[in-house]
């Protein structure tokens, strides 16, 4: 148990670093938006993410629906980082 367990935590670390290079790109999203003048919040792409992911997720092996509640958590992370930076 105590080996899986390290294996699990192991994967942790590598999800948090991809969490973090997302993060960056969400940053570089904040600067794009304020020279474009685009809102925080789009829509029609939290939509298109979120229907991706689900469908990645299920194609992948992984619960659909467990993929999309992870990731509304984090666009809305994202869209709430974007509006402070952004005055909105």
């Amino acid at each position: 148990m105590s080996e899986l367990r390290a294996q699990i935590d192991a994967i942790d670390v590598e999800l948090i670093k991809l969490l973090v290079s997302r993060s960056r790109y969400i940053d570089r999203a904040i600067d794009l938006k304020k020279i474009e003048g685009l809102p925080a919040r789009t829509t029609d792409r939290v939509a298109e993410v979120l229907d991706k992911v689900s469908a990645t997720a299920s194609e992948k092996g992984l619960d659909p629906g467990l993929a999309r509640t992870l990731w509304t958590e984090l666009i809305e992370w994202s869209i709430q980082r974007e509006s402070e930076e952004l005055n909105v």
